[in-house]
């Protein structure tokens, strides 16, 4: 019998009480992956880890391991780094991978802080992954791998890979939810309430300073398929998933993101899932998002719409690249969401260049008068590895 590699995947994200996360980012790699007769031969993948737990516990869950694969952002970055660092220690022949958003793009000392790590990947993971599991099979190096930073522990080298253009054909990678990537774990973990994170498209075709999404691409989006995502949606509602976040960058910025939301508040109507649907709309908000939300508020499918400012500081509106509606259209807005009884928050974020404290309290004061008598969430401005704001010129000019 063929003695198959053992890939462990994690992707550890907060729960709430007993509602957990798929792991969405690592099943999409998995699912992609196992397309490939190769890998599917050659590599075996252990069930995913998703809870957050002490490192010692969390490494005990993989001994005897040959790939180690981690996907990170700001939530399970340090706890991340501490899982890689204890499994090597353990370790020393395992490959370890770490990928996700919050791997910079330019960071020149990053093998020299966390030199247990084998290889980086920047950007989508799909493809990349890929080939590095077909290139650990042919036993070749790993030092060209498009999107790939590798550092070759034996001779101390470190080795850059240009990213490679945008992949735009993201039909491509399968669904992990209808391949049924997730049945192992729905089938041997009991009691949980799952929630999914869901794409209906990739990209941003804004570039916001303060996002390391569109500052890092600013490019087209992409569309899954729509019947994809229809079967998606049936799937969730089978499976009586009470929670969707939709990953989109902009939901509402398609024309058929409001045939969407009919499909998911039919699927509510018909099984009484999923309960909710969490959405970051396109963000200048406009009567074509006042319709799709109109139908997930009818569907009780959301509490609220973001009617997103950021900041009220025009000086800081050019700083981080950012065209916001017109006060007088923000009104007319508000008037119409109250008119329908539908809630609106806006959203402003504290410490962004160009920002003091008169111009944060004049803005306040701009959006109460022009209707704002809900909510105003307000966040701390983070620094994020692939964000404008984080490179050290944007830094020293502001």
């Amino acid at each position: 019998m063929l003695n198959k590699k053992k890939i462990q995947l994690l992707q550890l994200n907060n729960n709430y009480g007993n509602q957990y996360y798929f792991p969405y980012t690592v099943g999409c790699l998995q699912a992609y992956a196992s397309t490939h007769k190769t890998i599917e031969n050659n590599f075996n993948f252990l069930p995913f880890i998703y809870k957050r737990d002490q490192v010692n516990k969390i490494v005990d869950m993989m001994p005897d391991i040959d790939i180690f694969g981690a996907s990170c952002y700001v939530w399970n970055w340090r706890l991340s780094l501490e899982v890689g660092r204890e499994l090597r220690k353990r370790n020393s022949s395992v490959l370890i991978i770490f990928g996700g958003p919050h791997i910079p793009d330019n960071d020149p000392g990053f093998f020299n802080e966390f030199p247990f790590i084998d290889i980086i990947v920047h950007g989508e993971g799909e493809l990349a992954f890929c080939n590095i599991l077909e290139t650990y099979q042919k036993n070749e190096s790993f030092c060209s791998i498009p999107n790939t930073s590798y550092f070759d522990r034996k001779t101390g080298k470190i080795y850059h890979t240009p990213k490679a253009p945008r992949f735009n054909e993201i039909n491509q990678f399968p669904s992990p939810y209808l391949e049924g990537t997730f049945r192992p774990l729905m089938e041997s973990v009991k009691g949980v309430e799952w929630m999914a994170m869901w794409e209906t498209n990739r990209g941003c075709p804004f570039a916001c300073t303060f996002c390391d999404w569109g500052s890092a691409i600013a490019s087209k989006v992409n569309d899954f398929n729509l019947d994809r995502l229809k079967k998606e949606i049936d799937w969730f509602s089978d499976n009586k998933v009470g929670f969707v976040l939709g990953a989109d960058a902009n939901f509402g910025i398609r024309k058929r993101d409001l045939d969407i939301a009919r499909s998911l508040a039919k699927a509510k109507s018909a099984n009484g899932y999923p309960h909710t649907f969490r959405v970051s709309y396109t963000k200048n908000s406009t009567e074509k998002i006042f319709g799709v939300a109109k139908v997930l508020y009818d569907a009780e499918m959301l509490k609220g719409v973001c009617l997103s400012m950021q900041s009220m500081n025009e000086e800081t509106l050019v700083s981080i690249k950012r065209d916001n509606i017109s006060l007088e259209v923000f009104h007319e807005l508000q008037s119409l969401y109250n008119r329908e009884g539908v809630p609106t928050f806006t959203e402003l974020i504290i410490g962004l260049p160009g920002e003091t404290y008169a111009s944060f309290s004049i803005g306040v004061d701009k959006l109460l008068e022009n209707g704002q008598h809900s909510q105003l969430i307000i966040y701390n401005c983070s620094v994020m590895p692939n964000a404008e704001l984080g490179d050290p010129a944007y830094q020293n000019k502001y």
